[in-house]
């Protein structure tokens, strides 16, 4: 039993490519939120066991979290799942495949939450661009429906194609309810400055504006860095009533 349980650990550790063939489905990431609750409690369940087991520390415990959410989203559940339990094998896992939550406080109240990536680099082929999914919670921790309008200083935003089974660009500026939406940018040259991405809200069932909120990525070599403090409240607009 103690062999065969090795060998599981070791071919979760290994990548392996799974590729799609004619006819196999290709989830896209909106699909894969819908599993997330899911994932999650299997993640918990095997962070227990591992750390019960020895194999992963109780410190490097939520950064191991982050690391398999990271590449459940980047990989769409397909590919590789990197089980990484052994001493020091978090320093492997890119940046690239790391999911992180952002949160900032708006006035009134109201929090904005930003699922994403820690880092995004065009010329890595298995990216299609910077995944951003927004979440507003008012003053009491409820949900609040909200129309999301964002606009980049560079760059373009792509949004899932049912029809094509694909992202498609939709230009500098996108609009949505809530739905994962994909920010993808130029390989940055030398001084260029941070991309800039401007978050406006509606209120749906009031229609009233809401604070908004801005994204800042940090140009950081070939790629985009998403910092600890880069989603903040837009100082150039009004606070909502």
């Amino acid at each position: 039993m103690k062999r065969i349980l090795c060998a599981l650990l070791l071919a979760l550790l290994i990548p392996c490519a799974a590729l799609a063939g004619e006819g196999d489905p290709m989830l896209s990431i909106d699909d894969l939120i819908t599993l997330e609750d899911t994932f999650e409690a299997f993640l918990f369940d095997l962070e227990d066991l591992i750390v019960a087991r020895g194999l992963l520390s109780e410190d490097e415990r939520a950064a191991w979290h982050d690391a398999q959410m990271g590449d459940f989203y980047q990989n769409g559940g397909y590919g590789s799942m990197l089980v990484s339990y052994m001493p020091g094998a978090l320093d492997l896992v890119r940046e690239e495949e790391t999911l992180r939550t952002l949160r900032c406080p708006l006035p009134g109240g109201y929090t904005l939450e930003l699922l994403t990536m820690r880092r995004y680099t065009p010329q890595d082929i298995t990216s299609t661009g910077l995944m951003l999914t927004l979440s507003l919670t008012d003053a009491q921790g409820m949900p609040v429906d909200v129309m999301y309008t964002l606009g980049s200083s560079t760059g373009v935003f792509l949004k899932w194609d049912a029809m094509t089974g694909s992202y498609a660009s939709v230009g500098a500026s996108a609009a949505g309810d809530g739905e994962t939406l994909v920010w993808s940018g130029q390989t940055p040259l030398p001084g260029a400055k941070n991309p800039i991405i401007a978050i406006a809200m509606v209120d749906v069932a009031t229609q009233q504006t809401l604070p908004a909120a801005v994204l800042e990525l940090t140009v950081e070599g070939e790629g985009y860095a998403v910092g600890d403090q880069a989603l903040t409240p837009d100082s150039r607009t009004p606070d909502a009533p």
